[in-house]
């Protein structure tokens, strides 16, 4: 549980990454009215641009690189590298690959889905909605309700760094009796835990602290309210929402068509072995409501597809007061999704945006709020080392490249 592979690092670091890598981008215009022939040779040298820009993410650095850009109605993918550094298969669109801390929104979608149908409340505190653990828990935990932590706001541990984790395995080692053998038994161990850590400086309510616990703690309380397994719930409402090519864990069909996971440094990338059967099974208690997701290119491109459709003002499967949510965000980050404009080449274009990074792959997925265009960058690589963020920067990169181009 090293803080290398958790999710997606802090806001404010995202955002100046983006920021550096959108320093020198402009837009190229684009005139109306083609003809078809016309039409075809935009197509392409939009397609061009995408293999050019996978191509060069790649030699960059990033063991594979998956690319798509869609403005409405048309999208395009582009797909480079490997799909295991040093054997022979090539990386494919079908391919499965982990979108990290990008998995929060579909969490949120989930929430706002059971809001809707009547099984929960935006303003259900954890004390109501956990009782289970209300006795344990730090008295500034108990009002927080189910909408701050979807906004980061539970002011909780974030469990995104070396000295969370490391607090949490320290803990782990003073323990005389048996830890829990089940997942359920160890998420509730883990969040028990985290309830009664303090957080000088936060005041859970009301400042913004990006925590992977909790989401997790969301994903508790989505059991509790529905009576279903988070996984089952997520089937339930996600992939029959979006289609199969989105999955809570790598899909049992998922055979030769997955990517292995890579984390180094730049130029010095190997597959990422996993961690010990002892703390993987503490990662996946904290990751499957935060991070657990994997995709194919396609099945991400639905859930964008979904997101343009609905901003752009149609109706869709996503329910409405998620839309309503992220359209009105005032504080830089609503139900799973950064907000904000994004300068130069998406000249000050106000975008959903968020990475994710999390046991060897990196993602990085961008939607406008108007629904006019949507970017994702998914890599089977993370970064490692003294610079951590290349691969980071390498996708970014990438984003701005294919805006900049795309006119």
């Amino acid at each position: 549980m090293t803080h290398h592979h958790s999710p997606a690092p802090s806001r404010i670091n995202r955002r100046q990454l983006l920021a550096l890598a959108l320093g020198s981008a402009a837009l190229t215009a684009c005139g109306g009215g083609a003809s078809d022939n016309e039409d075809a040779a935009i197509r392409a040298r939009r397609q061009a641009l995408l293999d050019r820009t996978a191509r060069t993410a790649v030699a960059a650095g990033l063991v594979s690189a998956s690319l798509r850009y869609a403005d409405r109605p048309s999208s395009s993918t582009a797909v480079a590298g490997l799909r295991e550094r040093g054997a022979a298969a090539t990386t494919r669109i079908d391919d499965w690959l982990r979108i990290g801390s990008a998995s929060k929104a579909m969490t949120a979608c989930m929430a706002a889905l059971l809001v809707e149908h009547g099984h929960l409340s935006w303003t259900l505190s954890l004390a109501d909605a956990l009782p289970e653990l209300a006795a344990g828990m730090r008295p500034e935990f108990r009002t927080v309700t189910v909408e701050q932590l979807l906004a980061h706001r539970g002011g909780l541990i974030a469990m995104n760094n070396e000295a969370d984790v490391g607090l949490f395995l320290a803990f782990l080692a003073t323990q005389t009796e048996p830890l829990p053998d089940t997942f359920e038994g160890r998420r509730r161990f883990a969040a028990a835990w985290a309830l009664a850590q303090a957080q000088p400086g936060v005041t859970p309510g009301r400042d913004f602290q990006y925590s992977n616990v909790d989401y997790m703690l969301v994903g508790m309380i989505l059991e509790a309210r529905s009576g279903k397994r988070f996984a089952a719930l997520f089937d339930e409402l996600i992939v029959s929402m979006v289609g199969p090519g989105v999955s809570l864990g790598l899909p049992a069909a998922a055979g030769p068509a997955r990517q292995r996971g890579h984390v180094g440094a730049l130029g010095a990338v190997q597959v990422f072995e996993g961690y010990s059967p002892e703390l993987q099974v503490w990662q996946d208690v904290l990751n499957q409501a935060s991070g657990g997701v994997f995709a194919t290119v396609s099945g991400y491109a639905k859930w964008q597809q979904l997101h343009q459709q609905a901003l752009g003002g149609e109706r869709t499967a996503l329910p409405a007061s998620y839309v309503q949510g992220l359209r009105t965000s005032v504080d830089g980050y609503a139900l799973g999704w950064e907000v904000g404009a994004l300068p130069d080449a998406f000249r000050q274009k106000v975008c959903l945006f968020h990475s994710g990074i999390v046991e060897g792959f990196s993602a990085y997925s961008v939607i406008a709020l108007d629904g006019q265009f949507a970017i994702a960058a998914f890599t089977n690589t993370e970064g490692q080392g003294a610079d951590a963020d290349w691969v980071l920067r390498l996708l970014i990169g990438a984003i701005v490249d294919l805006q900049a181009g795309w006119g």
